[in-house]
């Protein structure tokens, strides 16, 4: 079919950006002490706990007391970096576009709220520990009532949020986006890194051969993101444009690079290719550049391996010189300094590092004072844990120059098909099980090693956290369903869910600092822990070199992940897409729902289910059976629920108003996210007010709250049952966000 009139645009450009640091509370304050040469850091006295003498790190510039007291310190510091890029933007008015959405990058979300809870041993700290939470609050009344998205690719997230951003405007899903990442000043992390010896002792000296490591920073930045037709009918000023994008996975290990760079170099490939450039045609390098001695010389052999003999022709500079690495946020920080440099036309040096300093053949630093000069193009890196890469080029707002502007021409738009699942339940590991189990589940089964045997290798994986090892089971069983394995997974993409990730190993962990200090970090329980650590596991395991990214925080978050696959394989980014969720049960989530609920019989339920969503022509081409169609889709979060009772009337409205929008896409039924709360009722009310929906009792009724996993396990379960009729997958969240997702069974025969 031809592509929708809305999509017919030209490139994605940025309208208002947002930034706070250690420099500073804005983006002019930070840029005019970056080009004035200076550090910002020093002492944290917002750290939780006492650190060893002589620690610093880049904690950022304190908010005006007065400015919204109430809220965490990372809704604060979101909620002034949001409403300065939306002002920037011209968008904090009715005339901004109504479709306008979130999507945030993190490495550790609320986790201060986990260590005011571990200190007082009170629940109602952790009401704003969840990703969905923190980032509601700090939009309440901003107009962002479209998708509310937080992932997690570790020290990549908010590059790879602003990416995924891209995708929502290709798609035509959203006409703004506000994307970026944050991370604050934690103990959490400040712990796990210095017990994997990366804290450096003193100055940060990107590249140099005598670096020592990283210095932790605090950073909140995000971009506005418009499609460049819609800014211009706007009236809004163009900063500049994303000119290409890349991601990839190094498939390699969780907390190393891989050493010959090959994974960072294809990210920084496809984004030239996107961006129909070449090396020559980037005027600078943000590069990730932690001073780390492996990351840098991973990075540097990705550069040597891509610009080969021509790199010295290009500037690299490593902002994190200046500001220390602000983690989740440091490639949407750091993207923003790149825009300041293109519209200043000045390459600033590493703060620490000269030339004579450099470790690596053909990699040039700017000079002291740096290098006043007309840029076109910029190339930013941002490399987590896991192996995730991801690249960004940003161009000049006027695409002049010898710059060949991109622009997203008209396309077919690729049907998204399911062709594979798998489920880990508790007494049921496998779809035939999960079959015989409905209507007799029991809500005290369990899942033991003992019953993923079938499926995994018990003892390669006895030292991985419980949701990784539920993810990676149903990830196998989904990838043999679908026929799919060795090179053929080469360049599949990974979008991975969990609301509440491996609890126990970050409980166990982050208990053991609040009793014994920060020097007793257990680095094995941190590196396990991070959220996207599932992800880097399915990456290693089956071979999955592209993007891998992990959406958390929220009950939706599975469908979330399905929903975003289905729009990346629609513009064409990939033709396959592994989609995943997982959930471990812990004693003290339990708890902390039941206070908040007001209801003691509460429980949840651990379990994963995955799905294997591909492009119809790559599935056609490989002889692939075909199971469903992924629809159309909706994601509404009007307003905020400060509390998972779900007391204001928007908590209500939000499932209305998905139904509302989908119920004339051929559906028949609804599959609701039923938990025995609030969210049933509003639910069922919605779907109540079209006649021809038939609510249907879940198939894991029996069961606890399943939160991410929940969707996708009644999705495999819906086909696995062989309904044959379309049908809307329903899930809301405690903050009262909802998203839906339309399926469509596809007759076997095709």
């Amino acid at each position: 079919m031809d592509v929708p009139e809305h999509q017919r645009h030209g490139r994605v450009v940025l309208t208002g950006m947002g930034l706070c640091t250690s420099l500073g509370l804005d983006v002019r304050s930070t840029w005019e002490k970056v080009r004035a040469g200076k550090i910002g850091l020093g002492t944290m006295p917002a750290m939780e706990s006492e650190l060893p003498d002589g620690s610093m790190g880049g904690q950022a510039k304190e908010l005006p007391a007065d400015y919204e007291p109430s809220l965490s310190r990372e809704s604060r510091y979101l909620r002034w970096v949001i409403e300065s890029a939306l002002r920037e933007a011209g968008a904090l008015t009715t005339a901004a576009p109504s479709r306008r959405c979130t999507i945030l990058g993190t490495t550790l979300h609320g986790l201060r709220a986990g260590g005011r809870f571990l200190r007082s041993d009170d629940p109602g700290e952790l009401n704003g520990f969840l990703a969905n939470a923190l980032v509601r609050a700090a939009t309440a009344g901003l107009g962002l009532e479209g998708s509310a998205i937080t992932t997690c690719s570790a020290c990549s997230s908010s590059l790879g949020a602003i990416a995924l951003g891209v995708t929502l405007l290709e798609s035509g899903d959203a006409d703004l986006v506000v994307a970026g990442g944050y991370d604050p000043v934690s103990e959490y992390a400040w712990a796990g890194f210095n017990s994997l010896r990366l804290v450096a002792p003193e100055q940060v000296r990107p590249f140099a051969r005598d670096r020592k490591g990283m210095m932790l920073g605090e950073g909140y930045a995000v971009v506005v993101l418009e499609r460049e037709s819609d800014a211009r009918v706007r009236g809004a000023r163009t900063l500049v444009s994303i000119d290409g994008w890349g991601e990839s996975a190094d498939a390699h290990h969780l907390t190393q690079p891989d050493p010959s760079g090959s994974g960072a170099a294809r990210a920084i490939t496809d984004a030239m290719k996107r961006a129909r450039a070449t090396p020559t045609d980037i005027s600078m390098i943000a590069a990730h550049a932690t001073a780390t001695p492996d990351n840098d010389a991973a990075e540097g052999a990705a550069f040597r391996a891509v610009w080969g003999d021509a790199l010295g022709g290009t500037p690299v500079v490593g902002f994190k010189s200046y500001l220390g690495h602000t983690l989740g946020g440091a490639g949407a920080v750091e993207l923003i300094l790149s825009a300041c440099a293109i519209s200043s036309g000045w390459i600033p040096p590493c703060a620490t590092t000269t030339q004579r300093d450099v470790e690596f053949e053909g990699l040039q630093v700017a000079p002291p004072g740096g290098i006043e000069r007309r840029l076109s193009r910029t190339l930013n890196t941002s490399l987590g844990f896991g192996g995730a890469n991801t690249c960004v080029i940003l161009g000049r707002a006027d695409g002049t120059d010898d710059v060949r502007v991109t622009q997203i021409t008209p396309r077919q738009v690729k049907e998204a098909w399911i062709t594979g699942y798998g489920v880990v339940l508790p007494g049921a590991v496998g779809p035939d099980a999960m079959r015989n189990m409905i209507g007799r589940w029991d809500h005290s089964g369990e899942i033991s090693d003992q019953m993923l045997a079938t499926v995994l290798n018990v003892r390669r994986v006895r030292r991985l956290g419980t949701c990784v090892k539920y993810m990676l089971a149903s990830v196998s069983m989904a990838l043999r369903h679908a026929g799919l394995e060795g090179d053929a997974l080469a360049r599949a993409t990974a979008l991975l869910a969990s609301t509440h990730g491996s609890s126990t190993f970050c409980s166990d962990y982050y208990s053991q600092i609040v009793r014994e200090g920060v020097l007793s970090a257990n680095p094995v329980l941190f590196a396990e822990g991070v959220p996207n650590a599932a992800a880097a596991h399915v990456s290693t395991n089956f071979g999955i070199r592209g993007a891998c990214q992990t959406f958390i925080g929220s009950r939706t978050s599975g469908l979330d992940a399905l929903a975003m696959a289905a729009r990346r394989i629609g513009t064409g980014t990939c033709d396959i897409v592994v989609v995943g969720a997982a959930e471990e049960t812990h004693a003290t989530v339990d708890r902390a729902y039941r206070h908040f609920l007001g209801n003691s019989n509460y429980f949840t339920s651990p379990g994963s289910a995955a799905l294997i969503v591909e492009s119809a022509d790559h599935a056609r081409e490989r002889g692939a059976r075909p199971l469903a169609r992924v629809g159309p889709n909706v994601t509404a979060s009007v307003g905020h629920c400060n509390s998972a009772r779900g007391g204001c009337a928007a908590s209500f409205d939000t499932p209305t108003t998905v139904i509302d929008a989908l119920a004339g896409a051929r559906i028949s039924r609804v599959l609701g996210s039923a938990n025995g709360t609030w969210i049933d009722r509003a639910e069922s009310a919605a779907a109540k007010r079209h006649a021809h929906l038939t609510p249907r009792e879940k198939s894991t009724a029996g069961l606890g709250d399943l939160f991410s996993t929940g969707p996708l396990a009644e999705i495999a379960a819906e086909l696995q049952m062989g309904g044959g009729v379309p049908f809307l997958c329903l899930c809301t969240d405690f903050t009262g966000v909802s998203t839906g997702v339309v399926v469509e069974p596809i007759g076997r025969s095709l």
